[in-house]
């Protein structure tokens, strides 16, 4: 509501009230944004959904990644407003950003202008998305999935979650079929570690499941100009995205999942909470992602700081790991992680156990 001229939150006492609308705008990649719309409305809460972009081909994102959309044919204009117009029509009590670059200041202000309460979520770290500072003064809450992000500006550690087509009493792996697997985008040192593994006389004796993507052909040979292990593993990229139900079915039957995160960021990957959701292992080059986990997760992490210190695992003896108890899974879910949003939103959790586990298992207190 509006006091004073200044917005006032409503307490977390009173809950969710059924007049709460709530938008969510973000970048429309691999359903991660859909899901937490999903678990929103499951809970009653009425909640529409916005791409931040006006279009995902390859060479749009390129245009936004580069800044390049403030000429007087820019369509990002045209499409903001757009958003701004559906939001109205909804009329919208709250707005919550996930891992924006597209949103500006403009966007915002008139968001708060018409008194919708506005929130944002980091989902990758400040040092590769440094102009998502310009919009903290703005919103009334923030959260993070990376916690040196959480001590250095001062917000809510909200770690990532899994969804349930990756949860192992669903799926029901039997046995391991792969050693190690890994999917993902052609990113950074991703090509690198991976034509390392490929080539490694200790990996020849592995059975290795590879998923690798990028999303476009052309910029991919682009980028196999400046980096020769793009051409070494070109055969083996696709453009085209794999489904999530064959993701989730190769990392159950790996033993142990590859991790390599985005530089600049310390936050705990999507693929971290699937893969330990999935029963298997991680093999991570997260330093700390152990650390970041509830003391009885830690075991099924390998953290390492090269791909060669792989070499030193005995695969053979990885047999399948006790089912998980309802307070890991909980931790690893993504209604863990609504429930955290709607504290940072000031909406009451759903459940007692909620305020218990989110407490006792995703604590702000950090290993640093």
């Amino acid at each position: 509501m509006l006091q004073n001229g200044a917005r006032v939150d409503a307490s977390a006492d009173e809950g969710p009230s059924t007049e709460i609308k709530l938008a969510i705008i973000g970048p429309s990649f691999f359903y991660y944004v859909q899901a937490v719309v999903e678990e929103f409305r499951r809970r009653g809460i009425e909640a529409v959904e916005f791409d931040e972009r006006h279009s995902n081909r390859a060479i749009d994102k390129v245009i936004y990644r580069l800044r390049l959309d403030h000429g007087a044919f820019s369509p990002k204009r045209k499409h903001l407003a757009r958003i701004l117009d559906e939001i109205r029509t909804a009329r919208s009590t709250d707005v919550l950003l996930i891992s924006v670059e597209v949103v500006d200041r403009d966007f915002v202000s008139r968001l708060i202008a018409d008194g919708v309460r506005v929130h944002l979520y980091l989902w990758d770290g400040v040092a590769n998305k440094p102009r998502i500072t310009s919009l903290f003064d703005l919103v009334s809450n923030k959260g993070t999935f990376d916690p040196v992000d959480s001590k250095t500006f001062d917000m809510p550690y909200i770690p990532l979650f899994a969804e349930a087509t990756f949860d192992a009493e669903r799926l029901q792996p039997e046995g391991y079929d792969y050693d190690i697997g890994f999917c993902g985008t052609m990113h950074s040192s991703r090509s690198a570690i991976l034509a390392e593994l490929l080539s490694a006389p200790w990996a020849k004796r592995l059975r290795l499941a590879l998923m690798l993507y990028y999303q476009s052909r052309v910029l991919l040979w682009v980028r196999g100009v400046a980096d020769w292990n793009v051409w070494r593993l070109m055969s083996r990229i696709s453009t085209t995205s794999y489904p999530k139900a064959q993701v989730a079915e190769m990392v159950a039957k790996s033993r142990f999942v590859l991790d390599v995160p985005h530089p600049g960021q310390s936050g705990m990957t999507a693929r971290t909470f699937e893969v330990l959701l999935a029963g298997s292992r991680l093999l991570t080059f997260n330093r700390i992602a152990a650390d970041l986990l509830p003391t009885s997760l830690r075991p099924r992490v390998r953290v390492i700081g090269k791909i060669s210190e792989a070499a030193e695992i005995d695969f053979a003896s990885c047999q399948r790991l006790p089912a998980l108890t309802p307070d890991e899974r909980y931790f690893l879910s993504l209604r863990r992680f609504v429930d955290q949003l709607m504290a940072m939103m000031n909406m009451r959790p759903a459940s007692d156990q909620a305020d218990r586990q989110t407490s006792r298992l995703a604590s702000d207190r950090l290993p640093f």
